[in-house]
């Protein structure tokens, strides 16, 4: 079976889509660790890019886990927080976009039927800022995100919070992720899950997803072809 069927496959199946955000559809994990990166300075620590990426970005260890890793006496609940605002106003501001592609994979999809939603270790508020921002916050019908479950991925909380919002079952969903914290989050609730490698994620181990895309333009191909244009 070819990626193409694959897709299809895996698509067909789904009533929901349960998008991941950050690394997905829009492009803002820079803005995450250029925020984060303002605060520890700030403490006297300078942030590794190469190092965010795998640490924070896909295995999920956070503030609490750069902390461990270099032994600084920080409180990671309180950095959490000084970040919070600097993000923020980066997402009502415009100058976190989504991806080029997410504008047509988002405009076939809502042709489709099905339910789409976004689960995201992300505050909800700051996505839907982003969503408004790029004129497309109506094509989603829910939106879970850190501020609305006691833990986030690699726990499967939020996908499990999603499929219980919308009354469904895991494997009437599909999800779709960046990361390897989000591949094991949506293996743990029992959702089928495609994973698109980006720049920042390009070398990860993504074994564990049923389908692994290439780039963000590959995946609009997919959908292009799972869903031909009815112009």
């Amino acid at each position: 079976m070819n990626k193409q069927e694959k897709f299809n496959r895996l698509f067909d199946s789904a009533s929901a889509i349960i998008f991941d955000f950050d690394g997905v559809l829009a492009h803002s994990e820079k803005w995450h660790f250029l925020t984060y990166g303002e605060v520890f300075a700030q403490h006297g620590h300078t942030l590794d890019e190469t190092e965010y990426y795998k640490y924070w970005t896909s295995l999920g260890h956070g503030a609490r886990g750069e902390i461990e890793r270099h032994g600084l006496d920080l409180d990671p609940t309180a950095i959490r927080e000084e970040k919070r605002p600097l993000f923020s106003e980066r997402c009502e501001d415009g100058s976190i976009k989504l991806y080029p592609e997410a504008h047509e994979i988002l405009e076939r999809l809502k042709t489709t039927g099905k339910t789409l939603t976004i689960a995201s270790g992300t505050a909800s508020y700051d996505i839907d800022a982003i969503l408004r921002n790029a004129g497309v916050r109506d094509v989603f019908t829910d939106i879970i995100g850190c501020d609305t479950v006691p833990a986030i991925k690699p726990a499967p909380d939020l996908f499990l919070a999603m499929i219980e919002q919308l009354g469904v079952n895991p494997i009437q969903c599909l999800v779709i992720e960046d990361a390897e914290k989000g591949v094991q989050a949506a293996t743990t609730a029992g959702i089928p899950v495609i994973v698109i490698r980006n720049d920042e994620t390009r070398t990860f181990d993504f074994s564990a997803a049923d389908l692994t895309l290439d780039s963000h333009a590959e995946f609009l191909e997919m959908v292009r072809h799972a869903i031909p244009s009815k112009s």
